[in-house]
């Protein structure tokens, strides 16, 4: 199954399917029905990867 890098709308704490609390940095979750409808309803954003390819410091 996929994964989704998501994270909290400012504001907003949001809870994993199981209870516990989303990091505001971000998590890696399931990509289902749950958060899907939390990123619809603007609870939860999405979090775009970034990519090390061609990174420098």
């Amino acid at each position: 199954m996929s994964r989704l890098n998501v994270k909290p709308a400012p504001g907003k704490q949001v809870r994993t399917e199981t209870g516990a609390v989303i990091a505001t940095g971000g998590q890696n979750v399931q990509d289902n029905s749950y958060y899907r409808r939390r990123i619809k309803d603007g609870d939860l954003v999405l979090v775009k990867s970034k990519s090390k390819i061609g990174a420098s410091k």
